[in-house]
């Protein structure tokens, strides 16, 4: 249809039914007018999108997950109340850490739109404010950064990026005041600690409380000549670092001091005096998890650490030089079962877990594999991992005649993540202890692990000894 067409098909609508047509032409009008507005500002994003610094600058701008970029380009509300969780620890292990040596050369934490209110003469006023780390904002060249001498970091900023590694154990160790009444009946908190020496020793060793802060210590050592030395012992009351950095209970105590964790265990004829110092920068921050009646937290203040001092049991006296572990965990654990492991050598750490309970479901394993070397330790990737295998099952001694208990003699899973990584995990199970619980069993194994794959483009293949724990269901085989 030629224009003149058009325009004379129009004219004579008009004339025929003026007042439709006029309805007609405002509408499409308005429909041209709108589309005209989205595409500007489809156009204005597209080119804030390929501005580094609308944001705040840099090559990067990392958010929260679930957040929008463009909430922080269009000043949406969602943008106001931001925040990265654990963001020392993401600053610290993960951009500055191993697995971007190569590809990240500074980063600049900062704080935008931060709603504050301020005092003045005229009374209090609301404000929005922003703040960064000087030094690392002009390393970052952001937008915000200040070139005056003047603007220089402060001992708390240098404490931020660079913490001291003894102020960090101590709040990431500090107790937790559990829920009162019935809601807290199953709350139990605990320091627990493992260590391995090269002549066969290893051992297990838990401080904890429950909602009443009655304690609760338990040890398990195998000693180099193949004896295991357990006991456990129960105390009415204890002392627990709220603001101070000991677990006290009876003659047992754990002092957290100059970045060391001093330990003091006596019971009967068995001694042990160690100190474990926790290699700095291989941590995993504290996470906690709240799922209907379902309460978990976790963090692992040292995912390798040097241990020495000595032990004694009976006529034997050994001296203890090896590595160890620590971790500190928090919650409600009715019904609560779980999958865990950890494993390190000089070159890498590993840590992986997993919890089971009817309030959680379609639960995969979570593991992250660190780099151990001291020039650079750090987060090299974190992956997921399915329900571990068990397999080479074969029966076991369980308790003075009280029959058969059918373990694993190996453990088998295979982590991926969205980067393309891959881990092949396989531990080895040379040793078994095996506790009852209710109606399980909770099994503490000591093996071999083996790892390989591929993480950040580069092979991984590396054996290195480790622990690991899982639960197996009774009764036992007579």
């Amino acid at each position: 249809m030629s224009i003149t067409a058009a325009a004379l098909l129009v004219w004579r609508m008009f004339q025929t039914r003026p007042r439709r047509t006029i309805v007609l032409l405002v509408g499409y009008g308005l429909g041209v007018a709108v589309m005209v507005a989205l595409l500007a500002v489809g156009d204005a994003l597209l080119v804030q999108a390929q501005d580094k610094d609308i944001v705040s600058g840099g090559d990067v701008v990392v958010l929260p997950e679930g957040i929008d970029p463009e909430v922080l380009k269009v000043g949406g509300v969602a943008g106001m109340f931001l925040a990265i969780p654990n963001a020392r620890y993401f600053v610290r292990q993960v951009l500055l850490g191993p697995r971007f040596a190569d590809t990240i050369v500074a980063v600049s934490p900062e704080m935008t739109d931060k709603l504050i209110y301020v005092r003045t003469p005229r009374g209090v006023q609301a404000a929005l404010a922003r703040a960064d780390l000087p030094s690392r904002a002009r390393q970052a060249r952001t937008v915000t950064a200040i070139g005056s001498p003047e603007w220089t970091d402060t001992l708390d900023d240098r404490a931020w990026i660079t913490p001291d590694p003894a102020h960090t154990l101590a709040d990431y160790d500090q107790f937790h005041r559990p829920p009162s009444g019935a809601a807290g009946k199953s709350w139990s908190e605990w320091w627990y600690f493992n260590f391995a020496g090269a002549d066969g020793l290893y051992g297990y060793l838990t401080f904890a409380v429950d909602q009443r802060e009655q304690a609760l210590i338990r040890v398990a050592v195998r000693l180099p000549s193949g004896r295991l030395v357990r006991w456990s012992e129960g105390q009415p009351a204890s002392a627990v670092p709220r603001g101070g950095s000991s677990f006290r209970a009876g003659a047992q105590s754990v002092v957290l001091a100059n970045g060391s964790y001093h330990i003091h265990l006596i019971h009967g004829d068995f001694l042990a005096d160690l100190q474990v110092a926790p290699i700095p920068g291989l941590e995993f921050p504290p996470v906690e998890r709240r799922v209907g009646t379902f309460q978990s937290g976790y963090v692992a203040p040292s995912l390798r650490a040097d241990v020495t001092g000595h032990l004694q049991a009976g006529a034997e006296r050994i001296a203890v030089h090896g590595v160890g572990y620590h971790d500190h965990n928090w919650g409600l654990w009715e019904k609560v079962t779980w999958e865990w492991g950890t494993a390190s050598n000089a070159t890498y750490a590993l840590l992986a877990g997993l919890i089971y309970h009817p309030s959680l479901v379609g639960q995969e394993m979570f593991v992250s594999l660190y780099g151990a070397a001291p020039d650079h330790p750090g987060v090299l990737a974190v992956l997921r991992a399915s329900v571990p295998l068990l397999d080479a099952w074969h029966d076991v001694p369980f308790g003075a005649g009280r029959g058969l208990l059918r373990v694993p003699g190996r453990v088998q899973y295979r982590a991926i993540n969205e980067a393309d990584d891959q881990l092949n995990v396989e531990i080895i199970v040379d040793d078994v202890l095996a506790t009852p619980v209710e109606r399980v069993a909770f099994l503490q194994l000591r093996g071999r692990y083996r790892l390989t794959g591929t993480v950040g483009g580069r092979a991984i293949s590396a054996e290195m000894p480790g622990f690991a724990e899982t639960f197996v269901p009774l009764p036992l085989r007579p």
